[in-house]
């Protein structure tokens, strides 16, 4: 929840900083809609580029950095991609208790058997999914062994710690 409430002052707080900015570099002039001539008509919009492709594994920057074996590589990759695809179900099934929970909560009078009973449900689920990404982690670990671990680890930052965002506000004013 914490990460959620971040990640929304984060996103919330970044297009107020580009509109600030904007605002002094925009000039408005007004004119009567007689006085306008008729612009032709805009080009179509060029398709959007792919994605890139999703990050398995280790980053490539880091592989070249560190030293490590190709044949290493692949197994951290195919380690990541079986969880990953484990992954799936238990967040749709995380997904589908949330949402019967939710149901439940918001009839009329809810059963609060049935409430606990959903409750649980999302808290099995939730456990799985926890359960699926630190038994990736342990797996990563034990695959790469000590020295690499940390090596990766010292170039990383430690796993399971929270990331810190600090956002720097800077407005250059023209003369």
């Amino acid at each position: 929840m914490k990460r959620l409430l971040c990640a929304l002052v984060v996103l919330t707080a970044v297009p107020s900083f580009a509109q600030e900015k904007q605002e002094e570099d925009v000039h408005v002039v007004i004119q009567r809609s007689g006085d306008l001539p008729e612009l032709p008509p805009l080009p179509p919009t060029p398709p959007l580029p792919p994605l890139p492709p999703a990050s398995y594994g280790i980053p490539p920057h880091l592989v070249e950095k560190l030293g490590l074996p190709k044949e290493l590589v692949r197994r951290v990759q195919d380690l990541t991609f079986e969880s990953n695809e484990a992954l799936i179900g238990l967040e749709a099934e995380l997904k589908r208790a949330r949402l019967g929970l939710e149901r439940e909560l918001r009839q009329p009078e809810p059963n609060e058997s049935r409430v606990m009973e959903w409750v649980e449900k999302v808290g099995r689920a939730e456990t799985a999914v926890r359960k699926n990404r630190v038994g990736l982690m342990v797996a990563i670990k034990k695959a790469l062994g000590p020295d690499n671990w940390q090596k990766l680890e010292a170039e990383m930052g430690p796993f399971g710690q929270p990331h810190r965002v600090h956002i720097e506000r800077r407005i250059e004013r023209k003369p």
